[in-house]
C-alpha cells in the first residue's frame, strides 16, 4: 500500500478541470469552517460547570489589584511570624 503524500495529492488536485478544482476547495473550505467551530463550541457539561461556578461566585467582587493586594499582606504576615521564630536570620 502506497501511502498518500501532501505533494501526490497537490499534484492530482492540479490535473483536475478548473469546475472540480473550484469545487474541490469549496470542499475544502467547508471541512475547515466545521473544524474550527468544533473547537470553539464548550461541551453541555463544561458549560454547566462554568454556570455553576459564576453562579456560587456571582456576589464576589473583586479585582486583580485587590487579589494581589490580599497576597502581599499574607506574604508580608507569614515573614513577619517568620522573623519571630528565627531570629537570627533577621537582616542587620
Amino acid at each position: 500500500m502506497t501511502a498518500i503524500t501532501f505533494e501526490s495529492v497537490l499534484a492530482q488536485a492540479e490535473r483536475l478541470p478548473k469546475p472540480q478544482q473550484v469545487q474541490l476547495l469549496d470542499a475544502l473550505k467547508q471541512i475547515l469552517e466545521k473544524q474550527a467551530t468544533i473547537g470553539t463550541q464548550p461541551s453541555p457539561n463544561k458549560k454547566a460547570i462554568f454556570d455553576e461556578v459564576c453562579g456560587k461566585y456571582a456576589y464576589v467582587q473583586t479585582s486583580v489589584d485587590d487579589f494581589l493586594a490580599r497576597k502581599r499582606e499574607e506574604v508580608e504576615l507569614e515573614e513577619t511570624r517568620y522573623l519571630a521564630r528565627h531570629p537570627e536570620e533577621a537582616l542587620p
